[in-house]
């Protein structure tokens, strides 16, 4: 059983004006007081979105997660929560889907002979250089990307749905770029991960396989709110 939580935290409360990634796995393992905040240790996967009115952070677990301190907050922020089995989901059902992925691949070919983690399309002139072919044999950033979440499909038990005319129904992002501390030093070297949203129609190919991927999400930089897979009836 999997428990799905949304956290709605008003940018009008002054502690809830700007968060950074320190702030917000704080809030975030504060719903879990058992639990170590170590490395290897979360229980938990996260998307977290803002606008102008308020940050929501969607938190997926196997954990029952405690969410009293954010719920009872006076300056009105909430915590909504529902279960989810992901066993009771049949090969062949059809899901709208929804994932914010740091769609990455592991490319060699660099003078100093060593492998780079590369954004998936964002690179094709540089790699058609190396492997000596022209870029339009690599195909344009959106078949790139669209190969990318398909491969992940073949790993995870899903496939993309197409239409009468085989295109996939599938839309993606532009690239945004997530700029993250790993503490309150300003001086610190941030990381920078990039995150594109992919949302279309997917079918489940292998029930078993599909639930581990829900658990488990998609691609890298999952300690950094990407990865998060959720699905809704079509």
């Amino acid at each position: 059983m999997m428990h799905l939580s949304l956290l709605t935290l008003p940018r009008s409360a002054a502690r809830w004006r700007f968060l950074e990634l320190y702030q917000l796995h704080q809030i975030i393992w504060q719903g879990f007081p058992g639990i170590a905040s170590e490395e290897g240790s979360r229980p938990f996967l996260y998307r977290h979105n803002e606008d102008e009115k308020c940050h929501s952070i969607l938190v997926q677990s196997a954990v029952m997660p405690d969410w009293r301190q954010l719920d009872n907050e006076a300056e009105g922020s909430t915590a909504q929560m529902r279960t989810l089995d992901p066993q009771a989901l049949n090969a062949g059902a059809r899901f709208r889907f929804f994932v914010r992925a740091n769609p990455v691949v592991e490319r060699k070919g660099y003078t100093d002979k060593a492998s780079r983690r590369v954004v998936v399309g964002s690179t094709l002139k540089s790699l058609a250089g190396r492997l000596g072919v022209e870029v339009a044999t690599l195909g344009d950033r959106e078949q790139q990307l669209t190969a990318w979440i398909e491969r992940k499909g073949v790993e995870g038990g899903f496939a993309i749905e197409r239409d009468e005319l085989t295109r996939p129904l599938l839309m993606i992002s532009p690239n945004q770029d997530y700029v993250i501390r790993r503490s309150r030093n300003r001086k610190a070297e941030p990381m920078t991960f990039t995150g594109v949203d992919f949302e279309g129609i997917l079918r489940i190919t292998d029930a078993a396989a599909f639930a581990t991927t829900l658990q488990s999400g998609i691609g890298r930089g999952k300690g950094f709110g990407f990865g998060l897979i959720t699905v809704a009836k079509v």
